[in-house]
């Protein structure tokens, strides 16, 4: 396998620097931490001592983690997801997210590879500081900008978040009331209830290109770069929907009135200045707290069935509760 890497890695490293590159040496270290798939950090070093930090994801679903295959269904389509994600809008477009190394995708050898820049270990969900939280919001915003125009041709791979997507959440959802006590049933029954009737309104909102889980865990603070300087990784979920879903994954939990405010006018500002266009906010805080309750749902029926194994759903089932007793539901 390290001799098949290392090929795989000269050839990527070559394309890029526009010349031949050769490596005398690969030290790779698995990464325990991995929460889905087999992740390893990788010191390369070349011909002539140059050392280089790769970051290795394996993206055979046969090879995720324990917890992962217990809740994932067995599905090549969120690796090949990411793969083209870093190929036809990441990389061309150098969003501050990982570079792209290399990649190999070879389904008849067996080899579903990701080889990205080393940005770091240190991910914004373990800081109590709220500034890079807010750079965080600063940043979805920038990308959402840049990604809400993109053909087809670069983003046509990508699920969208249709009328069919949130009808298909909802009967999700209906399929687990049976099991759950009582007093959940009447929130999340009460929730659906309200859903039915934003559907019409969800399916309206202007698409971009989203990350699709953009919480803490999956925002590193980059090694070695400026204050605060962030990346953005993991994107097997991404999808074509409202940028909005991206904002309330990065604010939801256990925030205060305040934090989650100076999150939203981060966004809001940003997004103003990229785009030139005003937002306004009362339709904003109208359209955020509507996918705010489509995404507490989404997340209640992906973990109804398997809540032995995270906290996730009693943490979602709060963000539903929150979602519905804003005003601005009037459900």
């Amino acid at each position: 396998m390290t001799r098949v890497m290392r090929g795989t890695l000269e050839d990527g490293l070559s394309r890029l620097r526009g010349r031949r590159v050769r490596i005398r040496e690969l030290r790779r270290r698995a990464l325990r931490t991995s929460r889905s798939f087999r992740t390893e950090r990788v010191r390369v070093i070349l011909d002539g001592g140059e050392s280089v930090r790769v970051f290795f994801k394996d993206l055979d679903p046969r090879h995720q983690t324990e917890k992962a295959q217990q809740v994932r269904a067995f599905d090549f389509a969120p690796g090949r997801r990411e793969v083209r994600m870093y190929q036809s809008v990441l990389s061309p477009a150098r969003f501050g997210t990982p570079h792209l190394y290399a990649s190999r995708w070879e389904p008849e050898q067996d080899i579903y590879w990701l080889f990205l820049e080393d940005a770091g270990s240190t991910l914004v969900r373990n800081s109590h500081d709220m500034t890079p939280w807010v750079a965080a919001a600063r940043w979805i915003a920038r990308f959402h900008a840049a990604t809400r125009s993109l053909p087809d041709s670069q983003t046509g791979f990508l699920p969208q978040f249709d009328r069919r997507h949130y009808r298909r959440c909802a009967d999700t959802v209906q399929r687990i009331l049976p099991d759950l006590d009582a007093r959940e049933r009447r929130v999340v029954g009460r929730g659906l209830d309200c859903y039915a009737g934003q559907i019409d309104r969800l399916s309206a909102l202007p698409r971009n290109v989203i990350h699709g889980q953009f919480f803490g865990q999956n925002i590193v603070l980059r090694r070695g770069g400026p204050v605060h300087a962030i990346a953005v990784v993991d994107w097997e979920s991404a999808a074509m929907g409202p940028g909005l879903f991206d904002l309330a994954s990065l604010t939801a939990g256990r925030w205060t009135r305040e934090q989650r405010q100076s999150m939203w006018a981060a966004y809001v500002a940003q997004y103003q200045n990229e785009t030139g266009q005003q937002i306004d906010r009362e339709s904003f805080r109208r359209d955020l707290c509507t996918v705010a309750l489509y995404q507490s749902l989404e997340w209640i029926g992906w973990w109804g069935s398997h809540r032995r194994l995270s906290r996730d759903f009693s943490n979602f089932l709060k963000e539903l509760e929150s979602a519905l007793a804003q005003h601005s539901m009037r459900c």
